[in-house]
């Protein structure tokens, strides 16, 4: 009895004792008790105590109980973490508003024709390709669905980013190298008002707190616009406009944190790159048509800096 006594001071609460008609003979009284766990109310312990070895049955008893709860309570756990393991799951939404910066490198040429002189073409060619650059404020629309694997966070999202880009590079009064007395002008102008973007994305959860990059195709529209004018009296000149969707590659990094209620704060920076948006060709338009032959091409990249706002359903 002083066995049983043992037990129940150190797991829980005798609900009964009883002694089998056997009990005589060997000795044994039976028992069972209530063992308190966290995570749920009681474990049911029931056994056999031997008066006189007892000791080691008790032992026994101990830990098939001890075993019993760890299990419990590791289920209990298990259960808590996969509550958590979803804040990240499921449709998001929001917007947010950043800060362009975007740049062009045109590889506009002039060959060598009938009215340009040799020795002027580095010069002028030089000029063409100046980088066009320029900043703008943006404001975006985000769509997307995300699936939660533990610490891991899978998804895939939409972004509709609209801007004001609109930069001209103006380059005048540059002097021939072949006549000091003749110089000559270049304007060049893009504009971009949109681009629309899908990227899958992988991020990395620390409970409120993840990290995520994205990577995916993008699309925009751009508008070109290139002017030339020299100083001679027969005042040469061309110009050429063009207007083109482009497609490129954007990406993008970003940390977001959970503020409760389904919200979340969002800061990113999201990288786009358009290899080609303009092509073209054209002639020396005046004095008369010429043979020298203005051919047009350029890139652009932008990168943008953004806070949100974001909410999941």
């Amino acid at each position: 009895m002083a066995v049983i006594g043992k037990l129940v001071a150190e797991c829980g609460v005798l609900t009964s004792i009883k002694r089998p008609g056997f009990a005589g003979r060997f000795g044994l009284v039976g028992f069972t008790c209530l063992i308190p766990r966290q995570g749920c109310r009681y474990i049911v312990c029931t056994g056999y105590t031997d008066m006189f070895e007892g000791r080691m049955i008790m032992r026994r008893v101990l830990v098939v109980a001890g075993m019993v709860g760890g299990m419990i309570s590791g289920t209990a756990a298990y259960a808590g973490d996969a509550a958590t393991s979803q804040k990240w799951q499921g449709f998001y939404g929001g917007f947010a508003i950043g800060g362009v910066y975007g740049t062009s490198s045109p590889d506009t040429t002039v060959s060598d024709g009938s009215y340009f002189d040799t020795a002027n073409i580095d010069k002028l060619n030089s000029t063409f390709q100046e980088d066009i650059e320029g900043t703008a404020l943006s404001g975006s629309g985000l769509l997307g669905y995300d699936v939660q694997d533990g610490n891991l966070v899978y998804g895939i999202e939409a972004d509709l980013t609209g801007m004001n880009y609109s930069e001209t590079e103006n380059s005048g009064a540059i002097i021939y190298p072949s006549d000091s007395t003749i110089s000559f002008g270049v304007s060049t102008k893009v504009e971009s008002k949109f681009a629309f973007s899908i990227r899958p994305k992988i991020g990395y959860s620390f409970g409120d707190t993840m990290v995520h990059v994205a990577a995916g195709p993008t699309v925009s529209r751009f508008k070109y616009k290139f002017s030339f004018l020299d100083s001679t009296g027969a005042s040469a000149a061309a110009s050429f406009s063009d207007e083109k969707t482009a497609f490129g590659v954007s990406s993008t990094i970003g940390v977001s944190h959970q503020i409760g209620d389904g919200w979340s704060l969002r800061g990113d920076y999201v990288f786009t790159y358009y290899p080609d948006i303009v092509d073209g060709s054209h002639l020396l338009s005046a004095p008369a048509p010429r043979t020298d032959v203005f051919t047009h091409d350029a890139d652009f990249q932008s990168h943008n800096i953004r806070i949100g706002l974001i909410k999941r359903f």
